[in-house]
């Protein structure tokens, strides 16, 4: 049996064996999730309306604890962290040793949301409330430990005193943070850490776990996608942006995305990605992303396709390891969706436009 703290190795296979318990437990938690006729009832709801529906569902629990100490939107922003917390927390509970594995493995993703969220908030100088307001401790790293970061004098204190990146690895970064003043080199070491490490991980995983793998490879490559229109549009050198590409392991994959990396411009990329499964995705975000210089209209669509495959095999493979890790990112995408809802009411924006920036 490989034990937790024996470092990931290509030779050594993660034994998964049948766990019913937990996997009946995840379809239970799965089956409190909201369905797009929730949202489309929030969505016409005044705040005091939606704030009622939630401390009516599942998020009571954190929403009373919460309540003798905080209101209005900050109130239901900490209870929803919170229940994400509580229910990744609880799924490592309920779960074997080896399956727990495998949850804390995916779950460092909302370490490394947390992380940027904190270099976010030292960058500019925001409110220390407002950053605590805004972490989620629900991957492996405590909540207080995430607060005693915020302590830090600098972004390069922070970032040596982690505990999930060797900071010799970040080095370089930092080193380009420095010299241009901007995140962008930071923050994608931390999703080149984040994802190299679960893709080596994913390898050791048996044949259950092909579905999350081949689900962890989409993400990669839509992640990607992303990170090239960006740099097309803002005209970046080639050779630069070949370094902001999220290996994914698998060489034919790779060696197009570095060849999209080094087309000329734009337009371009706009054909050369016509060619791929997500031409029908991309076509129409792609011309509003070159009117209005957003993304949030293709990386919603996007994110509309991946969580369509996470409910799929939450579906198909309802006994296996399949249902956990579909129910973690669908999880994570309900908490977007009710941020985007409570932020906008708060901020009295158009029905229309939320509805646009959900993903269901």
């Amino acid at each position: 049996m490989l034990k937790l703290k024996e470092p990931i190795t290509e030779t050594k296979k993660l034994k998964l064996g049948h766990y019913p318990y937990t996997y009946v437990r995840t379809v239970v938690m799965r089956s409190l999730l909201f369905r797009k006729d929730d949202y489309h009832r929030m969505l016409k709801m005044s705040f005091s309306e939606i704030a009622k529906f939630l401390q009516e569902s599942h998020y009571k629990k954190e929403i009373n604890e919460l309540a003798t100490q905080y209101s209005g939107a900050d109130l239901l922003e900490l209870a929803l962290n919170k229940n994400l917390a509580d229910s990744f927390k609880k799924l490592m509970r309920i779960s074997s040793e080896e399956l727990g594995f495998l949850i804390r493995e995916y779950a460092k993703r909302k370490d490394i949301d947390d992380l940027k969220t904190i270099i976010r908030g030292k960058f500019t100088n925001a409110d220390e409330k407002n950053i605590t307001g805004s972490l989620t401790g629900a991957g492996t790293l405590s909540y207080d430990f995430l607060v005693s970061l915020l302590k830090k004098e600098s972004i390069e204190e922070v970032l040596k005193a982690n505990r999930l990146i060797d900071f010799s690895l970040l080095k370089g970064s930092l080193k380009d943070f420095n010299e241009k003043n901007n995140l962008v080199s930071i923050e994608n070491s931390l999703d080149k850490y984040y994802y190299g490490h679960l893709i080596k991980f994913s390898e050791i995983l048996p044949k259950e776990g092909d579905l999350f793998r081949n689900f962890l490879l989409k993400e990669v490559e839509i992640l990607n996608i992303l990170t090239l229109l960006r740099f097309k549009k803002a005209k970046s050198d080639k050779e630069s942006i070949k370094d902001f590409i999220i290996p994914s392991g698998d060489k034919l994959k790779d060696s197009k995305m570095m060849a999209m990396a080094g087309l000329d411009d734009l337009e371009q990329l706009s054909k050369s990605l016509e060619k791929t499964e997500y031409k029908n995705l991309i076509a129409s975000g792609i011309e509003e992303f070159k009117k209005s210089d957003s993304l949030i209209s293709l990386e919603t669509e996007l994110y509309k396709y991946l969580l369509k495959q996470a409910v799929l095999f939450m579906h198909q493979h309802p006994l296996s390891i399949d249902v956990i890790l579909g129910y973690m990112f669908s999880k994570d995408i309900e908490v977007r969706n009710l941020k985007i809802i409570i932020k906008g009411k708060q901020l009295g924006l158009k029905e229309e436009f939320m509805e646009s920036q959900l993903i269901h």
